[in-house]
């Protein structure tokens, strides 16, 4: 066995490819009612039913059915400067309230900083939180689209895309960050490396004068406002969940890796330590040939920290030879 140093400098190098996987959920996910394809949870603080958890989970089944897998969660928050907030009938404003800050801390980096699309304060925001089982090590820019439906028409629908995000992201708390647009109106932000999209309340409406759309589902009722004041967050998500026809994107999976160059120069590596490579003299026995020239066979390449400690072997696929009169180098790649 021989050993030979890396120059770091010239023998090391790193690599970084992507594989993305699409990634289509429709609406008969977000459309479920409870027990269907929907989770919906007790909440915490009242440990009432009744009033609803803080969040709603979708799955791909039965929540109950050990087959289904969890996709997303969705949730809904309002600040503290919200006008929602100041009404004396708003049901669990303070759980509302939490989600928001909650979401803020984690997005934004501070649990007093407000969501701000286009320009706009936005003190009302719709939360969809994806699993990680769905968009691994992050989601990819420039591929998320999500169609709203407004009301009952057939055509009556919005699209909303993260366009130029793959030019036009930012670095933020969360990581990597782009616009969502409606057209050229931002309406919320994807948050790829956490997985998050992020929609002002402000997407769900109408017309020049921006009526308020009425939501559907089997627990809410009314416009939009009347349910984020009177409803619970189950009401609301429910809503919320029944206006998305798609939403399509795409996972990546990141793979790092660092390629080693391991160079057998003319004079390297030609002996062997194994004690059969010498005669009962201790001369060196030349492995063939009639010119006394010394052979080995390379089969196995090790990587060694520092210390001499074995950390990662390469095979090769046969026995490869080496002699004073070539070079080899070995390619060896850890990917992780």
């Amino acid at each position: 066995m021989s050993f030979k140093e890396l120059d770091q400098s010239t023998d090391v190098t790193t690599q970084l490819s992507v594989v993305n996987e699409i990634i289509p959920l429709t609406g008969t996910f977000f459309s479920g009612s409870p027990n269907s394809y929907v989770k919906n949870y007790i909440n915490i603080t009242s440990g009432s039913a009744v009033s609803g958890g803080f969040f709603e989970t979708v799955y791909d089944g039965s929540p109950t059915s050990i087959s289904s897998s969890a996709l997303v969660d969705v949730a809904f928050g309002f600040s503290s400067a919200s006008l929602n907030a100041g009404f004396s009938e708003t049901f669990l404003s303070d759980e509302k309230q939490r989600i928001y800050r909650e979401m803020a801390q984690l997005l934004l980096g501070d649990t007093g900083a407000l969501f701000s699309f286009n320009s706009t304060t936005a003190n009302e925001v719709f939360f969809v939180l994806l699993k990680r089982r769905i968009f691994k090590d992050e989601i990819k820019k420039g591929n998320v689209s999500i169609i709203v439906q407004l009301s009952g028409g057939v055509g009556d629908t919005l699209l909303l895309s993260d366009t130029g995000a793959t030019s036009t992201f930012t670095i933020g708390p969360a990581g990597d960050e782009a616009s969502l647009f409606s057209g050229s109106i931002e309406v919320g932000k994807v948050y790829y490396n956490a997985g998050i999209v992020a929609l002002t309340s402000g997407t769900f409406s109408k017309g020049a004068g921006g009526e308020e759309i009425y939501w559907s589902g089997s627990l809410a009722a009314g416009s939009m406002h009347h349910v984020v004041i009177s409803g619970n967050l189950d009401n609301i998500v429910d809503g919320f969940r029944n206006r998305i026809n798609q939403f399509n994107f795409q996972n990546q999976t990141n793979l790092h890796s660092t390629i080693y160059f391991c160079r057998a120069l003319n004079a390297d590596f030609n002996y062997s330590t194994n004690p059969t490579f010498v005669d009962a003299e201790g001369r060196i026995i030349p492995t063939s040939g009639s010119d006394n020239q010394t052979r080995t066979y390379v089969t196995t390449v090790g990587l060694y920290d520092i210390n001499d400690n074995l950390l990662a072997v390469a095979k090769t696929s046969e026995p490869i030879k080496k002699s004073p009169d070539n070079e080899i180098i070995f390619r060896v790649k850890l990917s992780y």
